[in-house]
C-alpha cells in the first residue's frame, strides 16, 4: 500500500520515518500525560482553597455588623431574642394574652375622658408575664398617636410608664385623653431595642359621640317613689344602655327602695327646707348594664339601722350626699369602685364599706368628707387595684373605729383631721 507524506503529499518509501522531500517527521507523537501524583496534588490544593474560602465567608458572616430589623403589628407582635419568643401586645387586664387591637369608647362632644392603654410582655410559650426579663433588652418605649384627620379634637397619649399602683400586671400604661369628637385615631406603641430593632404595636381607637338624655322633674312624673321607679324602668327598656341619662329629681322624700338596671346620673335639688331624700335603699341589680359612672349629687339617704344606703355593683361617685342611720352607708360589691367627695356619714354601723375585687379604679380622691358617730367610719375588706386612697380634707370624729384597713390597702390620711 502506497504511503504519502502528511505534510507535502510526496510518496514515501516503505517504513520511512521522515519524508525525503520535505524532511519532516511522518510519525505523530503522543502527548506527554500528567503524572498521577501531580494530579492528586492539584485536586487537594483546590479543595484546600475551597475550605479556606468557606471559612473566610463564615468568619465574615459571624463578625458582620448586626442589621436592625423592624416589626409592625396591629394588636400584637411576636419577637425573638436569644432562645425565647416574646408576645408584645395591647390587651385588657382580665386576659393579658388576648390582643385588643380595637377599642370602642363614647364621649360627649365637650367632655374630657381618660382611658388607659395597657401594654403587656408575655412569654409566648407559657403566656406568663415576662416583663422582668425583657426590660433589660430595650432602650426606650414611646407612645405616639396617628390622629383622625377628620376629627375636631385630638387624642393625647400620656408618657408610658410602669404603674405598680394602678395596673401592676401591665408592663406599661399610657393614659389616653380624648373627647367625643376625637374620631378614630390610632395609638402606636413604639419599642426601641438596644440592638437597634424597632417594634411597633398598634391599637385602633373608635370614639363615637354619646347621646345624652335629660329628664327634669318639671316635665316627667317623679314625685313619688313609684313614679320614679316606673320612669327608670322605662328608660332602661327604651334607651340604649350606652347613652347617658341624667335625672333631675324634685325636692321630695321618697319612701322605700329603688332598683337600678342601668347607669344613671342623679341630681338632687333643694327648695326651702326640702331636699331630695331617699328613706330606704338603692341597689344595683346584677343583671343591669352599667356603662358609665353612676353619679349622685346633693341627695340625702336615710336608713332604719338595718339596711344599706347604696349597694354598688358598678362604679359610683357620690358628691355632696349624706348617709344616716344605716347598717352600711355605701357598700361596694362585685368589681365596683366608689368615690365620695363632700359627703357626710353619720350614725351608721359602717359608713363607707369596701368589699369588691375589680380590675380598675375611677379616681383616688376621697376629699372633704365628714364621718361622725359611726361604728366604723371606713371599712376596707377588699379594694380593687393598689391605687392610693387620699382622704384630704376629711374629718373623723366620734367613731368607734375611724379606718379599719383589713386588706392593708394604701391609704393617705396625712391631710385628714381626727378629733
Amino acid at each position: 500500500m502506497e504511503h504519502k507524506c502528511p505534510h507535502c503529499g510526496a510518496v514515501l518509501p516503505e517504513n520511512a520515518a521522515f519524508c525525503p522531500h520535505c524532511a519532516k517527521d511522518v510519525h505523530p507523537r503522543k502527548g506527554t500525560g500528567t503524572p498521577a501524583p501531580l494530579r492528586k496534588k492539584v485536586l487537594l490544593g483546590l479543595l484546600a482553597l475551597v475550605v479556606v474560602i468557606a471559612a473566610g465567608v463564615g468568619i465574615w458572616y459571624l463578625s458582620r455588623p448586626y442589621e436592625p430589623q423592624e416589626f409592625d403589628g396591629v394588636g400584637e407582635v411576636y419577637y425573638e431574642a436569644g432562645d425565647k419568643t416574646y408576645q408584645l401586645l395591647v390587651a385588657w387586664p382580665n386576659d393579658r394574652c388576648a390582643p385588643a387591637p380595637d377599642i370602642y369608647q363614647q364621649g360627649a362632644p365637650d367632655e374630657q375622658y381618660r382611658w388607659p392603654s395597657r401594654w403587656y410582655v408575655n412569654d409566648a410559650a407559657t403566656g406568663q408575664d415576662a416583663w422582668g426579663e425583657f426590660e433589660p433588652l430595650l432602650e426606650q418605649v414611646t407612645v405616639e398617636v396617628v390622629q383622625d384627620e377628620n376629627a375636631a379634637d385630638p387624642l393625647v397619649a400620656g408618657e408610658p410608664s410602669h404603674r405598680e399602683d394602678y395596673s401592676p400586671d401591665a408592663a406599661m400604661v399610657s393614659s389616653l385623653d380624648f373627647t367625643g369628637n376625637s374620631g378614630e385615631p390610632q395609638v402606636v406603641w413604639t419599642v426601641q431595642m438596644k440592638n437597634g430593632d424597632l417594634i411597633r404595636v398598634r391599637q385602633n381607637i373608635h370614639i363615637s359621640l354619646i347621646l345624652t338624655h335629660e329628664y327634669h322633674w318639671q316635665d316627667y312624673p317623679m314625685n313619688t317613689l313609684e313614679e320614679l321607679q316606673s320612669l327608670m324602668n322605662d328608660i332602661a327598656a327604651q334607651v340604649n344602655p350606652t347613652d347617658e341619662v341624667i335625672l333631675y329629681l324634685p325636692p321630695v322624700t321618697y319612701e322605700g327602695d329603688l332598683e337600678l338596671q342601668r347607669s344613671f346620673e342623679f341630681h338632687g335639688s333643694t327648695e326651702g327646707d326640702q331636699r331630695t331624700t331617699l328613706k330606704g335603699s338603692l341597689t344595683m341589680l346584677e343583671t343591669g348594664k352599667y356603662y358609665w359612672i353612676n353619679y349622685f349629687y346633693d341627695m340625702d339617704f336615710v336608713g332604719d339601722g338595718t339596711d344599706t344606703g347604696i349597694t354598688a355593683l358598678a362604679k359610683v361617685w357620690a358628691i355632696g350626699c349624706s348617709f344616716t342611720g344605716y347598717q352600711n352607708g355605701l357598700l361596694t360589691q362585685g368589681g365596683a369602685w366608689v368615690n365620695i367627695t363632700e359627703c357626710t356619714f353619720t350614725d351608721n354601723g359602717v359608713g363607707l364599706f369596701y368589699n369588691s375585687t375589680g380590675q380598675s379604679a375611677t379616681d383616688d380622691r376621697f376629699f372633704d368628707n365628714t364621718f361622725t358617730g359611726n361604728g366604723t367610719a371606713v371599712l376596707l375588706m377588699n379594694v380593687p387595684t393598689d391605687v392610693v386612697m387620699y382622704f384630704d380634707g376629711s374629718t373623723f370624729s366620734g367613731n368607734g373605729t375611724d379606718i379599719d384597713n383589713q386588706c392593708d390597702h394604701p391609704v393617705d390620711v396625712s391631710k385628714a383631721t381626727f378629733a
